[in-house]
């Protein structure tokens, strides 16, 4: 078993992306301005099209997904509903990051579960710096959620007396909640 699987937080490693763009050009160009930016803490791979990622992500792990919108055969938003659905990629975080500047696209994209919106319209420089922090807040939080999870069920699983606190606090009326307040007597 290899040191990274066995100790997963021992040994930072790049966080892994998909980029899916019918453009061969802005997939070039955002791994440029990605890389600078990030100094070889993102490991990026390309895919032309919804259904060519679709193959990536049978045979491959990445830690968050970058779609654009316009694309042939299914659009980025039709690829986050197949994600979305999928058991494996589910809980993914999401980006749409498209040259089409609609709201209307947006509003869709984050109803349908896209965790963020980003316009590649303006400065290309500009734009990847804010998708490099996007993608960074994003997939730190998603770790920071898995750990608090993990945590909680060892918790559980070792001590099968463990009530959780938020579930106990919802099932109480609120007449029966402790006094919090702090009175000299």
């Amino acid at each position: 078993m290899d040191i990274q699987a066995r100790y997963p937080n021992s040994i930072p490693r790049p966080i892994r992306i998909l980029h899916v763009d019918d453009e061969p050009a802005d997939l070039e160009i955002t791994r440029i301005f990605l890389r600078r930016e990030a100094k070889n803490s993102f490991e990026i791979a390309g895919a032309l099209s919804a259904e060519e990622a679709m193959k990536k992500l049978e045979n491959e792990r990445f830690d968050i997904v970058i779609a654009d919108y316009k694309m042939p055969g299914m659009d980025g938003i039709e690829f986050l509903e197949v994600l979305r659905k999928s058991r494996k990629y589910a809980l993914t975080p999401f980006i749409l990051f498209t040259g089409i500047g609609n709201s209307g696209v947006a509003e869709k994209a984050l109803e349908k579960g896209a965790d963020r919106y980003i316009s590649k319209a303006g400065n290309p420089a500009s734009q990847c710096s804010e998708l490099a922090r996007t993608i960074c807040d994003l997939v730190k939080g998603k770790k920071k959620g898995e750990e608090l999870e993990n945590s909680t069920k060892k918790i559980q699983n070792n001590d099968k007396t463990f009530i959780n606190p938020v579930s106990l606090c919802l099932q109480l009326p609120p007449e029966k909640y402790p006094n919090t307040s702090s009175t000299n007597q």
